[in-house]
């Protein structure tokens, strides 16, 4: 796990120290091709596109990390909208000590995502990469919701292409978020994509209460019993 970073000081900072970065989350753009209706990102307003960070400064902040930065979070928006999220990230392993990548993504980008893991593992095949698949629904309803056509299609095709590349350090799952949407009906989504798409790898977040959108008051007790069954759930899935 400490492959590159100094065990003995990276553990100091965890426990004591806390000076340098263990793991990292970069927003790499708030742009993205869905509109889902439980977005925090505020689309309207033409100052949300502005700030993202240029190679050249990815590499100046990246040769500032210090030597126990393990892991860092790609997210947005939707990352894979950056056309150079490849060269982003071997800056990170370049000038870091990371050994993990996590990347959350809508998978209406499969070409690049492939090409993404396939020419990372490549640069480094130590690096982990973890490739967080957003799917919150059924087929029909995860379209509408996140208002791209055949958007379920894709991601399912993303996560079976992922699993078909049975490298162990590429590790596909399938994320669902929680919301008012989709709580009424979360059992019958977790039975699906296990018994019906076969996704073995499942994780889960709950909706975000902030930025332009906001949780109804009536709705956040059903979305928290239906997040606390589904984190039982998946549970039991890891253990079988």
């Amino acid at each position: 796990m400490f492959e590159k970073a100094k065990v003995v000081k990276t553990i100091s900072n965890i426990l004591i120290k806390k000076k340098t970065p263990v793991s990292l989350i970069h927003f790499l753009t708030n742009r993205c091709n869905a509109r889902c209706s439980f977005c925090f990102i505020d689309f309207d307003n033409p100052k949300t596109f502005a700030g993202e960070l240029n190679l050249k400064e990815i590499e100046k902040l990246t040769s500032n990390m210090g030597d126990t930065l393990l892991n860092v979070n790609f997210t947005g928006g939707e990352p894979f909208a950056r056309k150079d999220i490849v060269d982003i990230a071997k800056i990170y392993i370049k000038n870091t000590t990371i050994q993990s990548i996590y990347i959350t993504t809508n998978a209406s980008l499969p070409e690049r995502i492939l090409n993404f893991v396939k020419e990372i593992n490549n640069f480094n095949s130590k690096i982990e990469l973890n490739i967080q698949i957003s799917i919150d629904d059924l087929p029909e309803r995860h379209n509408a919701v996140r208002k791209i056509e055949n958007l379920f299609e894709s991601c399912l095709k993303t996560y079976n292409d992922l699993k078909d590349l049975n490298n162990e350090k590429i590790k596909p799952s399938v994320s669902i978020t929680v919301t008012e949407e989709n709580c009424s009906n979360i059992k019958t989504i977790f039975n699906y994509f296990v018994n019906d798409c076969k996704i073995t790898s499942i994780k889960c977040c709950i909706v975000r209460d902030e930025g332009v959108y906001k949780t109804p008051q009536d709705k956040k007790d059903r979305i928290l019993a239906a997040y606390t069954w589904l984190t039982d759930e998946i549970k039991k899935l890891k253990a079988k």
